[in-house]
């Protein structure tokens, strides 16, 4: 089968319309769902704070007793102890936090006071509620708090907890098989004799399931290295098929019609579609996927840096649109180009630059203009700029958007 070179964007919405991602959900505690994906909308069951609170150490008062305080007016107050004010001339004595008693609707701060014997004299006038956090400040009850498809952090644990909200809804792990291809890998632990044996040391894979590691909502299983060999190919595929959601497989994907590892993949269902016999960017131009038995197959490059990009700009990128996770898979941040860069007219150029601080602003510089398998580029680099398909490139002093790593 020839290469198509589909647009990324084409081939991902082609891609989630012939494939399916099921994978439930499951109830769990509030620590063990720190980086998942919510499977529900939350919504605040009370107030919070659920009281008027004190924002600050020091005596809740009555504000208008405070009205012409001043360092030459210093106001008198007995201080009490208790839940409630008898009287506009009491203070009671509170630590941030604390709910404000009745008939006090302010917080003078320990600083604002002079101490004397039984009572403070209060030495500055406080506006209604001053220091005081009011009920449902934070968050009113009913109020959506977190949204289906958010990946939980722990700030949403502190506010689901502080809510008294102890259990989560949450998208199981998405499954993910990787193998690498090609009877010329070697395992790290082969050492570098494999070079003189005329071997390369895999590089690729560990980047890929390393970068997918990164996210806990991935569980990443490794099917090993496979040779060159069009019914273990099969073999594998087919047993990673049925115990992942998602199969990636590097190497073996270059422009030939004898490429087994394609052959291989269509061999498993009759039914196979093929979404795309590679994809129209640079580096990964033979990236490709089918969708075998409604999962999603992608072929990936064994180059180490074509891999690296197209897992991100087109695995990562079609699994967060199919668990419709609401944050951006990338930052983005505008910067200048310290050089003129070209792109490939017909193809998305992908180039490794590093982003770094010049002045007041902020510049981008190319680490590595072309190369697939240069592995130091992306040591060096920490963003992506893309130039589109149709367009040139860009010249020194244009500002761009960049994709941070």
């Amino acid at each position: 089968m020839k290469y198509d070179y589909k647009p990324i964007d084409e081939a991902l919405k082609t891609l989630l319309e012939y494939s399916r991602l099921d994978i439930g959900y499951v109830e769990t505690d509030l620590i063990d769902a720190i980086g998942m994906v919510l499977a529900e909308d939350i919504y605040a069951p009370i107030d919070l704070p659920p009281f008027d609170r004190s924002a600050v150490d020091g005596y809740a008062v009555c504000s208008d007793a405070t009205t012409s305080a001043s360092p030459s007016n210093p106001i008198p107050l007995k201080v009490v102890v208790g839940e409630a004010l008898a009287s506009c001339d009491e203070a009671i004595p509170v630590a941030t936090g604390q709910r404000i008693p009745k008939g006090a609707d302010a917080v003078v701060m320990l600083e604002d006071v002079i101490r004397k014997d039984n009572g403070i004299y209060v030495i500055k006038s406080l506006p209604k509620y001053a220091n005081v956090s009011r009920k449902g400040e934070d968050v009113k009850a009913g109020e959506k708090i977190a949204s289906k498809g958010e990946i939980i952090k722990p700030i949403h644990l502190a506010l689901f907890s502080a809510l008294g909200i102890t259990k989560l809804r949450i998208f199981k792990h998405v499954h993910v098989g990787v193998a690498a291809t090609g009877s010329e890998i070697a395992e790290p632990a082969y050492g570098v004799r494999a070079y003189d044996e005329g071997l390369i040391l895999d590089s690729t894979s560990i980047l890929i399931r390393s970068t997918l590691s990164k996210y806990r909502f991935i569980k990443v299983n490794w099917y090993g290295f496979v040779k060159d060999d069009e019914n273990e190919i099969a073999n594998i595929a087919k047993m990673a098929l049925d115990e992942n959601n998602i199969l990636i497989l590097t190497g073996g994907t270059g422009p030939s019609e004898q490429d087994k590892t394609f052959r291989a993949i269509l061999s498993i269902d009759s039914n196979a579609k093929v979404i795309a016999r590679g994809l129209a960017m640079r580096p990964g131009r033979p990236t490709s996927i089918v969708v075998v038995k409604s999962k999603p197959v992608f072929l990936l490059s064994g180059f180490p840096v074509a891999a690296y990009i197209a897992l991100n700009v087109v695995v990562l990128n079609f699994l967060f649109r199919a668990l419709n996770i609401k944050e951006e898979l990338f930052i983005e941040v505008p910067a200048q180009m310290t050089k003129r860069i070209s792109g490939s007219i017909g193809y998305d150029s992908f180039i490794r630059v590093k982003v770094f601080k010049c002045d007041e602003d902020l510049c981008t510089e190319p680490i590595m203009i072309h190369g697939s398998g240069v592995l130091k580029s992306l040591l060096h680099s920490n963003a992506l700029l893309v130039i589109p398909k149709n367009v040139e490139g860009f010249d020194k002093g244009d500002r761009v958007w960049v994709k941070m790593l």
